[in-house]
């Protein structure tokens, strides 16, 4: 089993970044190569809500929802479908309060075995710099001001 592990430290408290990741399909709100998230009827017994994620790309992940604990403000899924080539794929997703700063410690991991033919390292570093880091760079980019021009001073006082 391989691990691929990405963390970032938002500048928002962890109940307003909670809100925004918490949801099972709130994907495309914060991850820039997710556009959009369904969910799927599912089946019969067994693993919690599916969801389809489509990325910018075209690619499509079938995912299913494995626990999800609102107290301990954190979520973990199964891909059940998708173009890695992996096996067992399980993720979790943790956000945690940094007490000392309001701010907000957000982690995300996950677990795999690679198909055979596929070098393991190698797919971790996919897994982490191709998903999991850029969806958090993207979700603290949700978090910051806008950026613009600068406000035109007022010109009154030139009269």
């Amino acid at each position: 089993m391989i691990e691929a592990y990405a963390s970032q430290l938002i500048q928002a408290p962890v109940d307003v970044v909670w809100d925004r990741v918490g949801g099972f399909d709130s994907l495309p709100r914060w991850h820039p190569g997710i556009v959009s998230s369904e969910r799927v009827a599912h089946p019969g017994p067994g693993a919690g809500p599916l969801r389809r994620l489509t990325t910018r790309a075209g690619e499509v992940f079938l995912e299913a929802r494995l626990e999800h604990d609102a107290h301990a403000r954190s979520y973990a899924y199964a891909m059940l479908e998708g173009p890695l080539p992996v096996r067992d794929y399980h993720a979790k997703l943790r956000v945690t309060p940094v007490t000392a700063t309001g701010q907000t410690f957000i982690e995300w991991s996950a677990t795999f075995n690679p198909k055979p033919g596929h070098e393991a390292e190698a797919l971790a570093r996919r897994v982490r710099d191709e998903i999991l880091t850029p969806g958090l760079t993207g979700l603290a980019h949700t978090f910051l001001p806008p950026t613009g021009r600068a406000p035109t001073p007022d010109r009154a006082w030139r009269r």
